[in-house]
């Protein structure tokens, strides 16, 4: 394949690559459809396939021996989940489920962890997204101790937005209180004055933001802070 047939796959590290790393990584890429409430790792178990999402949102989950559950961040396709490989573990230390359906590339995990050294720009890549996520993982932390839980789903609502590229997300309300911590009673509530104050519209299962401009003034600084993060992120393509 030369670089005038090189096709964008809509995942920013894929995208990112330069041609002869895109070329290792390619032939061995599968496209898959992933659906709501899937499971992809389990904590602490060995990791089979790598994923790149392309308009899937997937999020970490950790649970108590209690049963609580707490997102504790998310990626779309700006990221992937088999970062464990750049630091010699072949194993995720949190559940990783799918929270948006949507489609995704794979790989197998040791066809992953062989090319891997490899590659230079790649393993740039992956070090920038995981210092994105470690960012994520402690403001986010802040905002679950700290914010009332308007604030804490404004910023869950606009971050899962950023990710999946759509104003329009497929979410019931059991789903947000397990994301931000909260209850589904509060969330209920919470969604309602939203929809009453015009910033987002509700219907079964189905959550629209139609005022972005006000949600973020809403939200908490913790929102403006991963953003920041993110774009900055974002901004750092090269390789091509």
């Amino acid at each position: 394949m030369n670089f005038g047939e090189r096709r964008q796959l809509g995942n920013f590290i894929l995208d990112s690559l330069p041609q002869d790393e895109y070329d290792l990584l390619y032939p061995h890429l599968q496209r898959v459809e992933l659906h709501q409430n899937q499971v992809l790792f389990r904590a602490r178990e060995p990791l089979v396939d790598v994923y790149f999402p392309i308009t899937a949102l997937l999020c970490w989950v950790h649970s108590t021996t209690e049963g609580e559950t707490l997102e504790v961040w998310a990626t779309g396709f700006e990221g992937m989940l088999g970062t464990s490989f750049l630091f010699d573990r072949d194993y995720a230390p949190w559940e990783v489920n799918v929270q948006l359906a949507g489609e995704s590339l794979k790989l197998s995990a040791e066809t992953f962890a062989d090319i891997l050294p490899k590659t230079v720009v790649l393993q740039q890549k992956v070090k920038d997204f995981s210092y994105l996520k470690l960012v994520e993982l402690t403001q986010s932390a802040v905002c679950n101790r700290f914010h009332p839980v308007e604030q804490r789903l404004c910023r869950w609502l606009l971050t899962a937005s950023d990710r999946v590229k759509t104003p329009k997300l497929l979410l019931t309300h059991d789903l947000l209180a397990t994301m931000i911590g909260s209850t589904r009673p509060a969330v209920s509530l919470v969604t309602g004055t939203l929809q009453t104050a015009g910033l987002i519209r509700t219907a079964r299962g189905k959550i629209t933001i139609l005022n972005r401009e006000e949600m973020e003034r809403s939200t908490c600084e913790c929102y403006h802070i991963i953003k920041r993060e993110y774009d900055r992120y974002l901004q750092s393509r090269s390789g091509l």
